[in-house]
């Protein structure tokens, strides 16, 4: 059905649309926006938006906000009755308008899966540029993981020590920050608060060459995050050995998480360790 543009409405959504959104007919088995809704509408780091052909809900999207003024927009989602129609453009158009007015905001993208063209097309109809595609695998098989022996690399605990540890990366092969699991940013020093490098445990190689930091995440269930900036995950000696104790000592017993570049996920040893899943592309644009 096509409804006249004039018809059309884009507004913040509240607490008073959550039965619009669980009755949008889309794809998705599961569609964790509508748990999470009540907490999406009430937060100050999230804002979400809705797309009105007529009284009928056909879009929705948003974004979330982090330090240091960066913006990831997402949680785009169309009902199948209104697909095709430019919706979802016409309403991320919106939204990034919105952000490129707000002098707080200094990036704004989104995160997407490599074979999810349609979201692409929009995405590069918006004119964000790719900074980056990554693999994103849980491990499965901790069996299967066969790292290079070495001993192990040492914690630093010192707040200023680890930010001057991310401060000296003069190369980054993954070429982003992976905040949290989905949400890999652009590395800047506001991202890093206090409180953030204070939730996440930085080790060191003995040869003081690499250092990988880790930070429990819950994303539906928990995950420990390892960022590392190379591609020689499996050729560092003790890297995973460090990585694995680390894990073996939190009591949450969260599943480990790793963010591949491409080269490194071609590296990878046994894929049978990991959950393949489609890769993800970042694009993005500084505003």
């Amino acid at each position: 059905m096509t409804v006249p543009h004039d018809l059309l409405q884009i507004r913040k959504l509240t607490a008073d649309d959550w039965n619009l959104v669980r009755h949008m007919k889309t794809n998705l088995e599961y569609d964790y926006v509508v748990d999470i809704f009540p907490d999406l509408v009430s937060s100050n780091a999230h804002e979400l938006y809705g797309l009105f052909s007529g009284s009928q809900l056909a879009s929705i999207a948003g974004y979330t906000l982090f330090p240091g003024g960066l913006a990831m927009l997402g949680r785009l989602r169309s009902d199948n009755r209104f697909l095709s129609q430019g919706h979802a453009t016409e309403l991320l158009a919106s939204i990034l308008s919105s952000l490129k007015e707000n002098p707080q905001i200094r990036w704004a993208g989104a995160n997407t899966n490599q074979h999810n063209f349609p979201a692409r097309r929009v995405l590069e109809k918006l004119n964000l540029e790719v900074f980056t595609t990554l693999h994103s695998l849980p491990v499965v098989e901790a069996q299967f993981i066969s790292g290079t022996p070495g001993p192990k690399w040492k914690r630093v605990n010192n707040l200023e020590e680890k930010r001057a540890l991310l401060h000296s990366l003069n190369e980054n092969a993954i070429h982003v920050f992976p905040y949290e699991c989905y949400y890999p940013l652009p590395l800047t020093q506001d991202l890093l608060t206090d409180e953030y490098l204070a939730e996440s445990a930085f080790y060191v190689s003995p040869n003081g060459q690499r250092f990988c930091t880790i930070k429990n995440d819950h994303k539906r269930e928990w995950y420990a995050q390892i960022k590392y900036f190379w591609n020689d995950h499996f050729e560092q000696p003790g890297f995973m050995e460090t990585v694995m104790d680390h894990l073996a000592q939190d009591d949450l017993q969260p599943t480990a998480w790793f963010d591949f570049s491409q080269t490194a996920f071609e590296n990878i040893p046994d894929k049978r360790a990991f959950r393949m899943e489609d890769a993800w592309v970042l694009y993005g644009a500084w505003i």
